[in-house]
């Protein structure tokens, strides 16, 4: 068969199988971001169209983060600590500057809640920008819920983070933490909870984009198409193998050198 398959015919045929099997695999990868896509954009609009609830009926002290709490609103009363982190290279509207991450101490708990309070274009010059004073007194924040990120290998100056990383935080800021950490969609006094938000040189962060499953019709184009390539590829080895079957059998049924048999009748 080996034989067969290098022959001209055949390794071209082979080479438009590779160009069928690149192309339905790229269609297939396709049809697997907008699944992804799809389902990311209902996540998000079902986790907007939720009012904003207690952190408490989302999450509890030391508690792994459950998925279900991905974006949602949070309602989160406690008073701002020292200990402000800038996290670098964060992309807002696609211009690079800084999260200005903040320790909450919740007043029912004592638990510490990571707030990511705003974005900070770079100072003058590119350098790093200074971090505004959090709220004194006792605050109430509205949050869009996260996960916390995977840690970095990278070293930081001091006063920065390369990620809102948990298990580090707890080694620098006292207490307990949350599972989780939240993007400050707006803050107000404690005693005034509708007052007007004033997020000062801070621009607040849109909640991100969740991280969910897929779409499953559009996953199951995608697998189709992986399946039409698959298929391309064992169509020509088919083929390969049949030339090869129909040529092994001429060849039996070739006449022996020096000419055709000799018939000889039996008695």
């Amino acid at each position: 068969m080996l034989r067969t398959a290098l022959k001209p015919k055949w390794l071209a045929l082979l080479a438009l199988v590779v160009l069928i099997i690149v192309a339905f695999t790229q269609l297939g990868r396709w049809q697997l971001g907008v699944a992804q896509d799809k389902a990311r954009a209902e996540e998000m609009a079902k986790a907007r169209a939720q009012p904003p609830v207690a952190l408490a009926t989302l999450l509890s002290p030391h508690a792994p983060f459950p998925a279900a709490a991905n974006a949602r609103l949070a309602i989160v009363t406690g008073t701002y600590a020292e200990g402000q982190l800038l996290i670098p290279a964060r992309l807002l509207a696609g211009r690079d500057g800084y999260w200005l991450l903040t320790p909450m101490t919740e007043s029912a708990t004592g638990v510490v809640f990571p707030v990511v309070r705003g974005w900070l274009p770079p100072a003058a010059g590119g350098s790093v920008p200074a971090a505004p004073a959090p709220p004194t007194g006792e605050t109430t924040v509205v949050a869009s819920l996260a996960p916390g990120e995977s840690p970095t290998t990278e070293s930081y100056p001091a006063g920065q983070l390369g990620s809102v990383d948990l298990a580090r935080l707890v080694n620098i800021w006292p207490g307990a933490i949350y599972n989780a950490f939240g993007f400050a969609q707006r803050e107000a006094p404690a005693n005034d909870p509708q007052a007007a938000d004033r997020p000062g040189a801070l621009e607040r962060i849109p909640p991100p984009r969740p991280d969910t499953g897929l779409k499953g019709r559009n996953a199951a184009y995608a697998l189709q198409w992986w399946v039409f390539a698959a298929f391309a590829f064992f169509l020509w080895i088919k083929m390969v193998q049949q030339d090869a079957r129909q040529r092994r059998d001429l060849t039996l049924l070739a006449p022996p050198p020096g000419g055709a048999p000799t018939l000889t009748q039996e008695p």
